[in-house]
């Protein structure tokens, strides 16, 4: 290797040296400043985003409280619903049970002679247990329309069987209604 400065060998090493620290230092140096301006310019993005999270996360706590209060207060409501619902039915233990009286009726109810329509009144709940009944429908046959009758008046829960002697005008295909007094059933 041929040097073309008059510098010893060793010298030659020692600035080499120095170089290589030199330029490593400035390259750190360099790096160092990169960081900082990365670290300087990303702190107003960082400032923003963390106020940004802070109001979502107070917002979601908001609609968390309001969302329990709202729920609260429904269930509230509908228990309040509920319950009034139950006082009532309480109250109206001793209440007409359609499905029975209806069954009894059609028990009675002999081969040609069919119902169309109940109509079921109790008229004053509390002084009188009795019940009023009106049946409408088609006979048969005259014969068919007393057996029904009939059988409705052997009934002992039953206290009055109504039916008009017009409905007994024809002898064939009646159109009828009933009149029926029944003893509440309890």
């Amino acid at each position: 290797m041929i040097h073309y400065t008059l510098l010893p060998e060793k010298e030659i090493k020692i600035l080499k040296r120095e170089y290589r620290t030199r330029l490593v230092i400035f390259m750190l140096f360099f790096m160092s400043c990169a960081v900082l301006v990365g670290i300087i310019s990303l702190a107003p993005a960082y400032i923003l985003s963390y106020n940004q999270e802070k109001e979502v996360l107070d917002r979601l706590e908001e609609l968390k409280k309001d969302r329990q209060d709202n729920g609260q207060n429904t269930i509230l409501n509908e228990l309040a619903s509920s319950t009034a619902i139950i006082n009532k039915l309480r109250k109206r233990k001793d209440s007409v049970i359609f499905s029975t009286i209806i069954s009894q009726i059609v028990d009675h109810k002999p081969v040609g002679v069919s119902i169309k329509s109940f109509d079921i009144k109790l008229l004053n709940e509390e002084e009188s247990s009795i019940i009023t009944i009106i049946i409408q429908g088609k006979a048969l046959s005259r014969e068919s329309l007393v057996s029904f009758k009939n059988k409705l008046s052997t009934d002992p829960m039953i206290t009055n069987v109504e039916l008009p002697v017009s409905d007994l005008a024809k002898s064939k295909d009646i159109s009828y209604s009933i009149k029926i007094s029944m003893n509440q059933i309890k």
